[in-house]
């Protein structure tokens, strides 16, 4: 992959081409949200202290670049400023002042406390989307508390799902936080929409690992309380989704329709399953879908993934082998969708990342450079704004910039 870092890379030709983002923002939920608007088109700025983001010092790494920041921080340029020197704060209001969007993950008031916060900002640059991330939301009674992505699983109630009150089990990547990135990216492109319709009205837009994750996770957990009475009949938790043991690993599906139902029935050998009435209905398998995967079991072990996959495809069952992340990575769709896109860099060599989310008929995502090193555009874009070789140099000296 080419990373040169000229003003043709910098340009993508996604949807978000010509936006210009600030990015102060480090781990994951900010970054990611910075991504994927990069991956939109968007030239994205990063600033960083001069000890960097904290996740560039993760495992594992090559020559210093860390694989999980890189994952989370494609397209993009660093330059690293001290934030606590006023010409720091200067260089970063002037970059925010040509900006379209500025996207912080501090803890509520750091950035006002620094001087950058939005009534500050706005002042210069009234059209500015200012998109601020944090924990628990800029009010109430925990927004000076820290969250992490598990801080947030354990009290969305999402752990008493995924195992049970008395033996919670949290989902072991952090999904809280991308759901947060994904959702912020929304909230800014819904801005950037409202800015356009209102004739350059910005705003500022607040989101949270918390209510972000309750508003992905809550749709259909709030199944038994939707309705605010107490004579409707609530659905206990229930693991109705279980693995089946076949010969040469396992399969996982999911029979909703009735005629889904008959038809894995069938293919297994168990007919006598299909007038069963813990079974033959949805409401019915609902409360007994553990009995319903043991009597598969026995059945299901005499045949191979690819018997029993070939089996349900061809009765319209959704069914898939339970792949590692190897597997996924060479399963002919995932390649075909390009769920995973290598780049070759001439410092770094080959390297694999996620692909897009989606698909644009006129206006393609891309991975136009991978993720930066520390500080490695800081003088590049102080130059774009005006500053002689002589100032950056003192600037250097002083530690205002890294």
């Amino acid at each position: 992959m080419d990373t040169r870092n000229d003003t043709d890379q910098q340009a993508g030709s996604g949807p978000c081409a010509g936006l210009r983002v600030i990015e102060i923002s480090t781990m994951v939920s900010g970054p990611f949200a910075g991504q994927l608007l990069g991956d939109l088109g968007a030239e994205v700025i990063k600033i960083e202290t001069t000890a960097g983001d904290p996740m560039r010092a993760n495992q594992p790494s090559y020559d210093g670049m860390s694989a999980y920041f890189s994952l989370f921080n494609r397209n993009k340029q660093s330059i690293c400023l001290d934030l606590k020197s006023d010409e720091g704060r200067s260089i970063a209001a002037d970059l925010i002042a040509s900006a379209d969007v500025v996207l912080e993950n501090f803890r509520p008031g750091t950035m006002d406390r620094l001087g950058l916060g939005y009534e500050t900002l706005r002042k210069d640059n009234p059209g500015l989307i200012y998109a601020g991330l944090s924990g628990f939301g800029t009010d109430g009674p925990y927004k000076d508390k820290p969250a992490y992505d598990h801080v947030i699983q354990a009290m969305s109630g999402a752990m008493s799902v995924m195992g049970s009150p008395d033996n919670p089990v949290p989902i072991h990547h952090i999904i809280a936080d991308k759901v947060a990135s994904i959702m912020t990216c929304n909230a800014v492109l819904a801005a950037l929409l409202h800015r356009e319709r209102s004739g350059g009205a910005g705003q500022k837009v607040s989101t949270s690992l918390m209510k972000t994750y309750a508003a992905f996770l809550m749709p259909d957990l709030l199944n038994n309380f939707m309705f605010q009475t107490k004579d409707i009949q609530k659905i206990p938790n229930i693991k109705i989704h279980h693995p089946l043991r076949v010969k040469d690993g396992s399969v996982m599906g999911h029979v909703q329709l009735n005629r889904q139902f008959e038809a894995l029935c069938t293919i297994l050998g168990r007919e006598d399953l299909i007038e069963d009435k813990r079974y033959n209905t949805p409401w019915a398998r609902i409360f007994n879908y553990a009995d319903f995967w043991k009597e598969l079991e026995e059945p299901a072990s005499r045949m191979t993934k690819a018997e029993l996959i070939a089996l349900a495809d061809e009765h319209g069952i959704p069914l898939a082998p339970v792949n590692t992340v190897e597997e996924f990575m060479e399963d002919p769709q995932a390649v075909y969708s390009e769920c995973f896109i290598d780049t070759e860099d001439p410092e770094f060599g080959r390297m694999r990342t996620s692909g897009f989310f989606a698909d644009f008929e006129t206006s393609p995502p891309s991975v136009r450079m991978r993720a930066p090193k520390l500080g490695e555009h800081t003088e590049e874009v102080l130059k774009a704004l005006g500053k002689t070789e002589a100032q950056i140099e003192a600037a250097r000296k002083a530690g205002t910039i890294g």
